[in-house]
């Protein structure tokens, strides 16, 4: 063979060998794609099945070749979390790890956060950590009902029922309209028979048995778990301490908030200090009240502008300052059915020498303390266990009415109408 053949069929393969690798990688592309989208459509298969341990598998075969893929870790955490191989806090830790890598830049991170919050809450027991997750879930995407839902439902667990309002109406506009009347029954249900609201939460986490009533044990087991998971959480030694208040163990409570307020950012927590200030002036440590309740950042909630209000009454006798504040607290929930802040009121406004004014606040705090009478919601419930009957959804209007809540009235007048 002449050499000038040699050089001519060197060169044809010198151009043929990269046409080859690039073909034989195209091919090898083609083969990995198929492979991923194979396994993808398994594990999504082994899921509707139920069999958990087997769609992990395949979704963990598929993150080995896209380990950045939102949906896919969405999958597979879900496989995770629904299999039989680990204790519900080994596999939401484990699940944890990856539905965090999913950047919050992504179009499915919402949806993330509220994983991740509903398994804080839910299996992990840590409510700060939950509510941060599940409010980034809402900073990052459109409201969803999930968020909202738990949102409300976490401010019942922990004992904050002046935050849960915006929630639970958030949570009632995402829900279908014929589901909405069950929902304002839960509502009722959770402003006042907050035990019986949280009854089915606590099952699921563990606090109560099936079949079995919750008390004030239930209750108290559930907030000493939440602070043992969160030791150094505001929330979760406020939650504790209101409940032991509640419960008239003082002492106990005063020491475990005293041992949170002078740390950072207690100063803005309303309801740590609230809580702190309140059984302070309870007990006529007046001299520590004041102290903390001027380091606390003033807010428009209804927990500082009531505990500011009793400071202005109590501790410093500006009984004028006093009643403006009571006043801006008075519509917001709880307020409407605070007899005591009305009560308040009334103390202020007889010593400012309003006598007229100062007897209604007592006759509408009277009127409010009988609408809270056991016999009242005893007829409420069992109205409101039959949603299909209009004279029961007129009671329900009626009573929010005389509490002066326009909102649940109107709710109830509208569902009540569409029963005609």
């Amino acid at each position: 063979m002449s050499p000038r053949k040699n050089i001519r069929q060197r060169r044809f393969l010198l151009w043929l060998l990269p046409g080859c690798v690039l073909a034989a990688w195209l091919l090898w592309l083609r083969f990995e794609e198929s492979t991923a989208a194979t396994l993808r459509e398994s594990g999504r298969r082994h899921l509707r099945e139920r069999r958990d341990e087997l769609a992990e598998s395949a979704f963990e075969r598929c993150l080995q070749r896209t380990p950045n893929d939102a949906e896919l870790i969405l999958l597979w955490a879900q496989a995770v979390i629904s299999g039989r191989n680990r204790t519900p806090q080994q596999a939401a830790e484990l699940a944890l790890t990856r539905l965090q890598q999913i950047p919050d830049s992504s179009p499915l991170a919402a949806e993330a956060r509220m994983r991740e919050g509903r398994l804080g809450l839910l299996v992990l027991q840590k409510p700060e950590f939950a509510e941060a997750r599940l409010r980034k879930s809402l900073e990052l995407g459109p409201p969803t009902l999930d968020a909202c839902y738990l949102l409300w439902k976490l401010c019942d667990l922990t004992e904050r029922v002046a935050e849960a309002e915006p929630w639970f109406w958030a949570a009632y506009e995402l829900t279908p309209e014929e589901q909405q009347p069950e929902r304002l029954r839960e509502w009722y249900t959770s402003q006042f028979s907050p035990q019986a609201a949280n009854a089915e939460l606590d099952r699921l986490l563990g606090f109560l048995e099936p079949n079995r009533f919750s008390d004030d044990a239930v209750t108290l087991a559930r907030l000493a778990a939440f602070r043992s998971h969160e030791p150094e959480s505001f929330l979760t030694a406020a939650a504790e301490a209101h409940f032991m208040i509640h419960l008239r163990d003082r002492d106990p409570a005063i020491d475990l908030l005293l041992r949170h307020w002078q740390r950072p950012g207690a100063n803005t927590n309303d309801f740590l200090m609230s809580t702190l200030v309140d059984v302070l002036l309870e007990t006529g440590r007046l001299d520590e009240a004041q102290v903390i309740f001027e380091r606390w950042t003033p807010s428009e909630g209804f927990q500082w502008l009531r505990t500011a209000g009793r400071v202005q009454q109590i501790v410093y006798q500006q009984d004028s300052e006093a009643l403006e504040l009571f006043e801006r607290a008075r519509p917001i929930w709880p307020g409407p059915i605070d007899w005591s802040l009305l009560h308040y009121e009334a103390q202020s406004l007889a010593r400012l020498g309003r006598r007229s004014e100062s007897e209604s606040a007592r006759a509408r705090a009277k009127e409010i303390e009988l609408l809270m009478e056991l016999d009242v919601h005893r007829e409420l419930r069992q109205a409101l266990l039959d949603l299909r009957r209009p004279q029961n959804l007129q009671k329900i209007q009626d009573f929010y009415q005389k509490i002066g809540r326009d909102r649940e009235a109107n709710e109830w007048n509208r569902h009540r109408t569409r029963l005609f």
